[in-house]
């Protein structure tokens, strides 16, 4: 592709912008944080991947992510010169916080609290028509509260100028390739196709709220010192380039040193990652060394991935970010924080099993994808609220009452002048409390006026494909199209007055949710069944393994478990068992169980290198000792036939034994005085013995010495070749020979051959 000229393009861009042909986007940050994208990205609901299936081999987030986007231009064009302009990380989702509304955030949150979701665009270019800016973070342990941040871009040729701005309040320590503007803004000064600003910033932010959760001087983000945990720099940017393909922007996020790096959030220290995928999502815990954990990662893992079966709402991410962050060690301002599209961290001691499962919750605002009026705002947090109560006990992880109790709040006197669209009357977090009873009682309305075949899920699912912010009429529109003109009236009052409203009872909810939910429970068989474990590998093929603990294993073997699924609830409900191995899932099934069922669902991992193991399922654990292949012996060697004919052929065979209680491997090497004629490796199972046999033809007379061997030990055998050359087509026949002194057999044999001599004596005579 041809590039026009760099002077060409600036000459037509200053009669441009004194013609007033371009209009640049501003670059600073803006403080409207309901946008959902950077300026000219569009984000549309994900309505697909609801079925449930899982997607594996997905690539693990730990400290590094990223995402791209590509903007739609703006144009000009002047003497036959088209330019174009695009921008990038410009605006990102609202920050949400289970224990504190933290819409108020905005107002003191500084630039590196306000970044663009980045979404992929459909148009494709080459690889080079790119721009890559990479954020990489690192402690600074001699400046306590500060963090080091070096930004770069690598910038494709049709690109003619770009600028760039870091946070306001960032200390910059070097620049390569890019000018200072302003304050904050940088210029790319075009010398090179790759450019670096170094920076540095205090993580430290607090939140002020008011109300019984909130309290001034609490952390969102923070460095410690020993490790920090901060949202990522939101980094404005724009560029102008050429041609009429678009320039597309990727931005990746990572961290030098111990860390882990989401989309939006990053920790620096040292860390252990967990992963988990199904449903078209991968889960990703971070769980620092410095935090203690309540509920189990896998447990939490497997809690999540319920809940991304169990909403059928769209917009499922492929990548789900989370940190349990350090409790006890900071004075957090919230239970948890989600930001962005999917990245969150949750107090690493919320446990699963209560009503108020901030884990849960801050999933469901990873499934948020639309945008509010100040009228539709308490959905974000009541439906939060709400469904992290309700997913909760499908899981069964609380009872009916803890349920019911969670969400019946909501109705005392407290709130008796709230209404929920208009946000002066909230108090005492009505958002979260009223909001959550009012979706619930939408739920029951709904699913009452169509026989549990419509629910709240279906408003949600609707709502999350607006690209504009929902209104309260559009809201009561989809309540109607979900559960007719009644619910929406019913919906309506509770949702614009002051009206009183009531938790329903059990006899209600069984009718309406089902009488007991699903109750799915994992564990692993006893290890006493031996065939429930099962090796398969060159050495065996499904070869129970069980019967003790620990169960051994070589490398490049397959271990396949019958992992146990139950059903104790009282509907079919959705089952996800996962194996783990030290902690980490390395395998997961799918699939549905009927009420009261119970069945085995075989999970394998693939064990490639030797070590000591923790396998686990739901908890339910078992130790792998992987070793390298035993080494098989020759034990013994056998020739047949012992004595043959020069040219015969000689079968040698080697008795081949592993008396190891791990499958073995050997070399069989057989030899000819020494000379190797074949060779043959063998693999057996633990206590096996085999056979191998080989042939060769021996050529020399004499007494041959036939081996095999094993590299460590050599069994041999002798057999004797004649020198007469073997007839293959001669019968032998095995007769007595007895020599007289006169007559007899002897005496006629011998005149006989005197005979024949002379007659050849004669007939050479003649011939001279």
């Amino acid at each position: 592709m041809y590039v026009l000229p760099r002077w060409v393009v600036a000459v037509g861009l200053v009669v441009l912008l004194l013609g007033g042909g371009i209009t640049p986007p501003p670059v600073a940050a803006t403080p409207d944080h309901g946008a959902a994208t950077g300026a000219g990205v569009e984000t549309a609901a994900d309505g697909a991947g609801e079925n449930g299936t899982s997607r594996a081999d997905r690539a693990s987030v730990q400290n590094r992510s990223t995402v791209e986007t590509q903007p739609q231009p703006a144009t000009a064009e002047s003497d036959g010169a088209v330019v174009r302009v695009g921008t990038a990380d410009t605006h990102r989702r609202r920050p949400r916080g289970q224990g504190g509304d933290t819409a108020g955030a905005a107002a003191i949150a500084p630039a590196n609290m306000e970044a663009g979701a980045a979404t992929s665009g459909a148009t494709q270019t080459d690889d080079g028509d790119v721009i890559r800016q990479t954020q990489t973070y690192a402690r600074v342990p001699e400046e306590p509260g500060e963090v080091a941040v070096r930004l770069t871009y690598d910038i494709p040729d049709r690109v003619v100028d770009l600028e760039t701005q870091v946070p306001a309040a960032a200390t910059v320590t070097g620049t390569d390739g890019f000018e200072r503007a302003n304050e904050s803004v940088y210029e790319w000064d075009e010398t090179s196709d790759s450019a670096t600003i170094s920076y540095r910033i205090n993580p430290n932010r607090t939140i002020q709220k008011s109300g019984p959760e909130g309290a001034e001087g609490r952390y969102l983000s923070v460095d410690t010192g020993d490790w920090a945990l901060l949202t990522r720099s939101l980094t404005p940017t724009r560029w102008r380039y050429t041609g009429r393909e678009p320039v597309r922007y990727n931005r990746t996020v990572g961290t030098a040193g111990p860390g882990a790096a989401g989309e939006e959030i990053v920790y620096l220290g040292d860390v252990a990652t967990f992963e988990e995928t199904a449903h078209n999502q991968t889960f990703t815990l971070v769980v620092p060394e410095r935090a203690t954990m309540t509920a189990s990662p896998i447990s939490v893992l497997d809690s999540m991935a319920n809940a991304s079966n169990a909403l059928r709402v769209g917009d499922r991410d492929e990548q789900v970010f989370i940190v349990a962050a350090p409790s006890g060690a900071v004075d957090w301002g919230v239970e948890g924080y989600q930001i962005g599209d999917a990245d969150m961290w949750v107090q690493s001691r919320q446990t699963l099993d209560t009503a108020n499962n901030v884990w849960l919750h801050e999933y469901v605002h990873s499934r948020q994808a639309y945008e509010t009026t100040r009228e539709t705002r308490w959905t974000v947090e009541g439906w939060a609220t709400y469904y992290a109560a309700v997913l909760t006990l499908e899981q069964d992880r609380i009872g009916f009452d803890e349920f019911r109790a969670h969400l019946a709040a909501g109705g005392r006197p407290v709130y008796s002048d709230v209404a929920l669209t208009d946000r002066s009357s909230w108090t005492n977090d009505a958002d979260y409390r009223k909001g959550a009873l009012v979706a619930g009682r939408t739920d029951v309305h709904i699913r009452s006026a169509t026989g549990r075949n419509r629910t709240l899920q279906t408003v949600f699912q609707s709502v999350n494909g607006y690209r504009d912010p929902v209104t309260q009429s559009q809201f009561l529109t989809e309540v109607e199209a979900a559960g007719g003109a009644s619910v929406r009236n019913t919906t309506a009052r509770e949702t614009e007055t002051t009206v009183a409203v009531t938790m329903w009872n059990e006899t209600s909810h069984r009718r309406l949710f089902g009488a007991i939910p699903a109750r799915i429970g994992y564990s692993l068989p006893p290890v006493d069944r031996g065939d429930a474990y099962r090796a398969d590998s060159i050495y065996r093929s499904n070869a129970p393994v069980g019967g003790s603990e620990p169960i051994r294993l070589v490398t490049n073997e397959t271990l396949a478990i019958d992992a146990v699924v139950e059903n104790a609830g009282g509907e079919t409900g959705a089952y996800n068992v996962t194996l783990a191995v030290n902690g980490t899932v390395v395998a997961a099934k799918q699939g549905r169980l009927e009420a009261g069922a119970g069945t085995e669902v075989e999970v394998t991992h693939t064990f490639v290198d030797p070590g000591r193991y923790v396998v686990s399922v739901d908890g339910d654990t078992v130790t792998v000792v992987v070793s390298e292949p035993a080494a098989a012996s020759v034990t013994g060697v056998t020739a047949s036939p012992r004595e043959v004919r020069q040219g015969g052929r000689v079968d040698v065979t080697a008795t081949v034994a592993n008396d190891n209680a791990t499958p073995g491997t050997a070399a069989v090497v057989f030899r000819r005085n020494d000379v190797v004629f074949a060779e043959q490796r063998l693999y057996l199972p633990p206590q096996a013995t085999t056979t191998v046999a080989r042939t060769v033809i021996l050529d020399d007379s004499g007494t041959v010495s036939l081996s095999a061997g094993d590299g460590r030990t050599t069994r041999a055998v002798d057999v004797t070749v004649s020198t007469e050359t073997a007839d293959p087509t001669a019968t032998e026949t095995a007769t007595d020979t007895r020599t007289t002194a006169g007559d007899g057999d002897g005496f006629t044999a011998l005149v006989t051959v005197l005979a024949v001599l002379c007659a050849a004596l004669i007939v050479r005579w003649h011939d001279r």
